[in-house]
Protein backbone atom coordinates (compact mmCIF):
# COMPACT_ATOMS: atom_id res chain seq x y z
CA UNK A 1 0.00 0.00 0.00
CA UNK A 2 1.31 3.37 -1.10
CA UNK A 3 1.95 6.09 1.86
CA UNK A 4 -0.62 8.02 3.00
CA UNK A 5 -0.92 11.58 3.57
CA UNK A 6 -2.35 11.56 7.61
CA UNK A 7 -3.40 14.21 9.35
CA UNK A 8 -2.04 14.84 12.95
CA UNK A 9 -4.05 12.47 15.32
CA UNK A 10 -3.80 13.33 18.98
CA UNK A 11 -2.88 10.05 21.33
CA UNK A 12 -3.30 12.10 25.08
CA UNK A 13 -6.17 13.92 26.46
CA UNK A 14 -9.59 12.09 26.52
CA UNK A 15 -12.47 12.80 28.99
CA UNK A 16 -11.52 12.66 32.28
CA UNK A 17 -12.46 9.40 34.36
CA UNK A 18 -13.22 12.19 37.71
CA UNK A 19 -16.48 12.96 35.54
CA UNK A 20 -18.58 9.79 36.76
CA UNK A 21 -21.42 10.40 38.38
CA UNK A 22 -21.20 9.69 41.71
CA UNK A 23 -24.35 7.35 43.28
CA UNK A 24 -23.76 7.13 46.90
CA UNK A 25 -26.28 4.34 48.70
CA UNK A 26 -28.63 6.54 50.87
CA UNK A 27 -31.47 5.49 52.72
CA UNK A 28 -35.26 6.82 51.69
CA UNK A 29 -37.55 8.37 54.44
CA UNK A 30 -41.38 7.67 54.17
CA UNK A 31 -42.20 10.83 52.62
CA UNK A 32 -40.06 9.80 49.44
CA UNK A 33 -41.87 6.36 48.74
CA UNK A 34 -45.22 6.66 46.74
CA UNK A 35 -48.59 6.32 49.24
CA UNK A 36 -49.61 3.46 47.30
CA UNK A 37 -46.64 1.39 48.79
CA UNK A 38 -46.96 -0.41 51.78
CA UNK A 39 -44.87 0.77 54.80
CA UNK A 40 -43.33 -2.69 55.14
CA UNK A 41 -42.59 -3.11 51.50
CA UNK A 42 -40.35 0.16 51.87
CA UNK A 43 -38.68 -0.67 55.07
CA UNK A 44 -37.38 -3.56 53.46
CA UNK A 45 -36.54 -1.96 50.33
CA UNK A 46 -34.53 0.36 52.54
CA UNK A 47 -32.60 -1.94 54.26
CA UNK A 48 -31.51 -3.70 51.56
CA UNK A 49 -29.99 -0.28 50.30
CA UNK A 50 -28.48 0.32 53.78
CA UNK A 51 -26.95 -3.18 53.56
CA UNK A 52 -24.89 -2.31 50.11
CA UNK A 53 -21.21 -2.19 50.90
CA UNK A 54 -19.04 0.64 49.78
CA UNK A 55 -16.48 -1.15 47.56
CA UNK A 56 -13.48 -0.15 46.37
CA UNK A 57 -11.61 -1.64 43.58
CA UNK A 58 -10.42 -5.15 43.52
CA UNK A 59 -6.25 -3.61 43.89
CA UNK A 60 -4.08 -1.99 46.41
CA UNK A 61 -4.87 1.91 46.63
CA UNK A 62 -3.54 4.42 44.89
CA UNK A 63 -3.13 1.61 41.58
CA UNK A 64 -4.61 3.08 38.08
CA UNK A 65 -6.77 0.29 36.05
CA UNK A 66 -8.20 0.12 32.97
CA UNK A 67 -12.04 -1.21 33.11
CA UNK A 68 -14.04 -2.52 30.63
CA UNK A 69 -17.46 -4.25 29.60
CA UNK A 70 -19.56 -5.12 26.77
CA UNK A 71 -18.14 -7.46 25.18
CA UNK A 72 -20.06 -10.49 23.08
CA UNK A 73 -18.23 -12.97 26.01
CA UNK A 74 -20.08 -10.73 28.88
CA UNK A 75 -23.13 -9.01 30.17
CA UNK A 76 -23.39 -6.05 30.69
CA UNK A 77 -22.16 -5.42 34.19
CA UNK A 78 -19.11 -7.73 34.15
CA UNK A 79 -16.08 -5.91 33.89
CA UNK A 80 -12.53 -7.07 32.68
CA UNK A 81 -9.63 -4.91 34.46
CA UNK A 82 -6.12 -4.66 32.79
CA UNK A 83 -2.84 -2.56 33.89
CA UNK A 84 -0.07 -1.82 32.20
CA UNK A 85 1.25 -1.63 28.32
CA UNK A 86 1.18 -5.09 26.94
CA UNK A 87 -1.02 -7.95 27.51
CA UNK A 88 1.16 -9.42 30.39
CA UNK A 89 1.87 -6.78 32.03
CA UNK A 90 -0.81 -7.29 34.91
CA UNK A 91 0.07 -10.83 35.04
CA UNK A 92 0.41 -11.57 39.33
CA UNK A 93 -0.83 -8.19 40.36
CA UNK A 94 -2.62 -8.39 43.82
CA UNK A 95 -5.72 -8.42 43.77
CA UNK A 96 -8.02 -7.51 47.06
CA UNK A 97 -11.30 -8.07 48.28
CA UNK A 98 -13.72 -5.16 47.48
CA UNK A 99 -15.16 -4.95 50.77
CA UNK A 100 -14.82 -6.98 54.07
CA UNK A 101 -16.62 -10.28 54.04
CA UNK A 102 -16.64 -14.15 53.90
CA UNK A 103 -14.80 -16.39 51.09
CA UNK A 104 -17.89 -18.61 50.28
CA UNK A 105 -16.33 -20.18 47.20
CA UNK A 106 -12.56 -20.71 46.14
CA UNK A 107 -11.78 -23.46 43.37
CA UNK A 108 -10.58 -24.16 39.65
CA UNK A 109 -13.71 -23.98 37.73
CA UNK A 110 -13.88 -26.11 34.45
CA UNK A 111 -17.51 -25.60 33.73
CA UNK A 112 -17.68 -21.99 33.54
CA UNK A 113 -14.23 -20.90 32.12
CA UNK A 114 -13.88 -18.68 35.22
CA UNK A 115 -10.60 -21.35 36.11
CA UNK A 116 -9.27 -19.86 39.55
CA UNK A 117 -12.68 -18.56 40.93
CA UNK A 118 -13.72 -16.15 44.42
CA UNK A 119 -16.88 -15.49 45.74
CA UNK A 120 -16.47 -12.52 48.59
CA UNK A 121 -20.17 -12.60 50.41
CA UNK A 122 -20.47 -9.36 52.04
CA UNK A 123 -23.37 -7.37 53.89
CA UNK A 124 -26.55 -7.66 52.53
CA UNK A 125 -25.19 -11.24 50.57
CA UNK A 126 -23.92 -8.76 48.22
CA UNK A 127 -21.67 -11.28 46.50
CA UNK A 128 -18.39 -10.31 44.66
CA UNK A 129 -16.40 -12.60 42.08
CA UNK A 130 -12.76 -12.75 41.25
CA UNK A 131 -12.05 -14.68 37.98
CA UNK A 132 -9.35 -16.11 36.25
CA UNK A 133 -6.78 -15.62 38.77
CA UNK A 134 -3.18 -17.08 38.85
CA UNK A 135 -3.63 -18.40 42.65
CA UNK A 136 -6.03 -18.14 45.25
CA UNK A 137 -5.00 -16.81 48.65
CA UNK A 138 -7.66 -17.62 50.41
CA UNK A 139 -9.89 -20.20 51.63
CA UNK A 140 -13.97 -20.99 52.16
CA UNK A 141 -15.01 -19.90 55.48
CA UNK A 142 -12.32 -17.41 55.74
CA UNK A 143 -13.31 -13.77 56.71
CA UNK A 144 -11.53 -10.76 54.87
CA UNK A 145 -11.11 -7.29 55.43
CA UNK A 146 -11.53 -4.67 52.49
CA UNK A 147 -8.49 -4.28 50.82
CA UNK A 148 -7.18 -7.31 52.09
CA UNK A 149 -5.26 -9.88 49.42
CA UNK A 150 -7.09 -12.74 48.16
CA UNK A 151 -4.91 -14.05 45.07
CA UNK A 152 -3.03 -12.52 41.91
CA UNK A 153 -4.14 -11.59 38.61
CA UNK A 154 -3.89 -14.61 36.06
CA UNK A 155 -5.78 -16.34 33.07
CA UNK A 156 -5.99 -19.41 34.06
CA UNK A 157 -9.55 -20.84 32.50
CA UNK A 158 -10.74 -24.55 31.27
CA UNK A 159 -11.95 -23.07 27.98
CA UNK A 160 -10.48 -19.98 26.89
CA UNK A 161 -7.32 -19.18 25.80
CA UNK A 162 -7.00 -15.62 26.97
CA UNK A 163 -4.66 -12.93 27.92
CA UNK A 164 -4.20 -12.31 31.82
CA UNK A 165 -6.84 -9.87 32.86
CA UNK A 166 -9.60 -9.93 36.19
CA UNK A 167 -12.96 -10.52 35.69
CA UNK A 168 -15.22 -8.95 38.21
CA UNK A 169 -18.64 -9.24 39.12
CA UNK A 170 -21.06 -7.47 41.65
CA UNK A 171 -23.98 -9.95 42.33
CA UNK A 172 -27.29 -9.61 44.38
CA UNK A 173 -25.80 -13.40 45.96
CA UNK A 174 -23.70 -15.83 45.63
CA UNK A 175 -26.20 -18.02 43.54
CA UNK A 176 -27.65 -14.48 41.34
CA UNK A 177 -27.25 -14.20 37.63
CA UNK A 178 -26.40 -11.94 36.19
CA UNK A 179 -24.45 -9.49 37.72
CA UNK A 180 -25.80 -5.90 38.78
CA UNK A 181 -23.96 -2.40 38.84
CA UNK A 182 -21.35 -1.70 40.43
CA UNK A 183 -20.06 1.75 42.50
CA UNK A 184 -16.55 2.30 43.47
CA UNK A 185 -16.05 4.57 46.83
CA UNK A 186 -19.53 5.89 45.43
CA UNK A 187 -18.91 6.61 42.09
CA UNK A 188 -20.65 4.00 39.62
CA UNK A 189 -18.50 2.43 36.73
CA UNK A 190 -19.44 4.28 33.54
CA UNK A 191 -20.59 0.96 31.49
CA UNK A 192 -19.81 0.02 29.13
CA UNK A 193 -16.31 1.72 29.49
CA UNK A 194 -13.16 1.51 28.87
CA UNK A 195 -12.09 3.67 32.15
CA UNK A 196 -9.10 4.10 33.58
CA UNK A 197 -9.62 4.76 37.39
CA UNK A 198 -7.66 4.81 40.68
CA UNK A 199 -8.24 2.55 43.10
CA UNK A 200 -9.34 4.05 46.83
CA UNK A 201 -10.58 7.16 45.15
CA UNK A 202 -9.26 9.87 43.64
CA UNK A 203 -8.84 10.95 39.89
CA UNK A 204 -7.54 8.04 37.40
CA UNK A 205 -5.81 8.55 34.51
CA UNK A 206 -7.92 10.11 31.35
CA UNK A 207 -8.02 7.17 28.80
CA UNK A 208 -6.30 8.01 25.47
CA UNK A 209 -8.47 9.92 23.02
CA UNK A 210 -9.80 8.25 20.70
CA UNK A 211 -8.94 8.14 16.57
CA UNK A 212 -11.40 5.79 15.65
CA UNK A 213 -14.15 7.77 14.40
CA UNK A 214 -11.86 10.32 12.58
CA UNK A 215 -9.50 7.53 10.53
CA UNK A 216 -12.17 4.91 10.33
CA UNK A 217 -14.86 7.10 9.08
CA UNK A 218 -18.30 8.02 10.35
CA UNK A 219 -20.56 5.41 12.45
CA UNK A 220 -17.36 3.77 13.94
CA UNK A 221 -16.92 3.83 17.33
CA UNK A 222 -14.11 2.68 19.46
CA UNK A 223 -14.70 -0.74 21.70
CA UNK A 224 -11.55 -1.64 22.62
CA UNK A 225 -7.11 -0.45 22.70
CA UNK A 226 -4.30 -1.71 23.43
CA UNK A 227 -0.47 0.51 24.12
CA UNK A 228 2.34 -0.43 22.08
CA UNK A 229 4.87 0.46 25.12
CA UNK A 230 5.59 4.30 25.12
CA UNK A 231 5.41 4.25 21.09
CA UNK A 232 1.17 4.23 20.37
CA UNK A 233 -1.91 2.27 20.13
CA UNK A 234 -3.91 0.37 18.39
CA UNK A 235 -7.57 0.41 18.72
CA UNK A 236 -10.50 -1.69 17.37
CA UNK A 237 -13.53 -0.03 16.05
CA UNK A 238 -17.38 -0.96 15.56
CA UNK A 239 -20.04 -0.01 13.16
CA UNK A 240 -23.15 -1.09 14.26
CA UNK A 241 -24.87 0.31 11.04
CA UNK A 242 -22.92 -2.05 8.61
CA UNK A 243 -21.68 -4.63 11.29
CA UNK A 244 -18.11 -3.74 10.00
CA UNK A 245 -14.87 -4.01 12.80
CA UNK A 246 -12.22 -1.62 11.98
CA UNK A 247 -8.18 -1.79 12.82
CA UNK A 248 -5.96 0.95 13.30
CA UNK A 249 -2.25 1.71 14.84
CA UNK A 250 -1.96 5.36 15.35
CA UNK A 251 1.40 6.90 17.15
CA UNK A 252 2.43 10.46 17.51
CA UNK A 253 3.40 12.67 14.76
CA UNK A 254 6.83 11.97 13.62
CA UNK A 255 9.55 10.59 11.58
CA UNK A 256 8.48 7.35 9.39
CA UNK A 257 8.37 3.71 10.99
CA UNK A 258 7.33 0.19 10.07
CA UNK A 259 3.95 0.03 11.47
CA UNK A 260 1.22 -2.52 11.04
CA UNK A 261 -2.45 -3.05 11.60
CA UNK A 262 -4.79 -6.70 11.77
CA UNK A 263 -7.77 -7.79 11.59
CA UNK A 264 -9.37 -11.40 10.90
CA UNK A 265 -12.80 -12.53 11.64
CA UNK A 266 -12.92 -15.80 12.62
CA UNK A 267 -13.34 -18.38 9.63
CA UNK A 268 -12.53 -15.36 7.32
CA UNK A 269 -9.20 -14.05 6.18
CA UNK A 270 -7.05 -12.05 7.92
CA UNK A 271 -6.12 -8.51 6.37
CA UNK A 272 -2.80 -6.40 7.31
CA UNK A 273 -1.95 -2.74 6.17
CA UNK A 274 1.86 -3.03 6.47
CA UNK A 275 4.43 0.06 5.64
CA UNK A 276 6.21 3.15 6.91
CA UNK A 277 4.00 5.30 7.97
CA UNK A 278 4.03 9.24 9.66
CA UNK A 279 1.28 8.39 12.25
CA UNK A 280 -0.71 5.40 11.71
CA UNK A 281 -1.20 2.61 10.00
CA UNK A 282 -4.75 1.09 8.38
CA UNK A 283 -7.16 1.25 8.95
CA UNK A 284 -8.19 -2.13 8.14
CA UNK A 285 -11.91 -3.12 8.00
CA UNK A 286 -13.77 -6.85 7.88
CA UNK A 287 -17.31 -7.74 8.19
CA UNK A 288 -17.67 -9.24 11.18
CA UNK A 289 -21.08 -9.06 12.61
CA UNK A 290 -21.93 -11.93 15.16
CA UNK A 291 -18.14 -13.22 14.56
CA UNK A 292 -15.55 -13.28 17.01
CA UNK A 293 -12.30 -11.57 15.35
CA UNK A 294 -8.55 -11.38 15.55
CA UNK A 295 -6.65 -7.76 16.00
CA UNK A 296 -3.89 -6.46 16.91
CA UNK A 297 -0.73 -3.84 15.59
CA UNK A 298 3.03 -3.31 15.57
CA UNK A 299 5.22 -0.04 15.63
CA UNK A 300 8.87 -0.87 15.21
CA UNK A 301 9.67 -4.20 17.31
CA UNK A 302 6.54 -3.57 19.60
CA UNK A 303 4.07 -5.32 18.93
CA UNK A 304 0.85 -6.88 20.88
CA UNK A 305 -2.05 -9.66 19.16
CA UNK A 306 -5.14 -10.72 20.92
CA UNK A 307 -7.15 -14.13 20.99
CA UNK A 308 -10.41 -14.28 20.07
CA UNK A 309 -12.40 -11.55 21.13
CA UNK A 310 -15.32 -9.23 20.88
CA UNK A 311 -17.39 -12.37 19.82
CA UNK A 312 -21.19 -11.04 18.32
Amino acid sequence: MNIKRKTAILIGGGVAAAGLVATGVGVATSSDAPASKPAAKIAAQDASAAAMPRLQMPFPCGQTWRGSTGSGAHTRYEIDWNWGNSGEADNGKTVVSSAAGKVVRSFYSTSSGYGNVIYVQHAGRYTTVYAHLKYRSVKVGQTVRKGQKIGAVGRSSAKYKMISHLHYELRRSPNSYPPIAVSFEGRRFPYPGPAYLKSCGGGGTPPPASPVAKICGKGFKQIDSRALGRAGRVYLGYNKANKNNCVITVKGKGKKVKMSAFLQPKGGKAKTDTGNFTQYAGPVKVAAGKKCVRWGGSIGNTKWYSGWSHCG
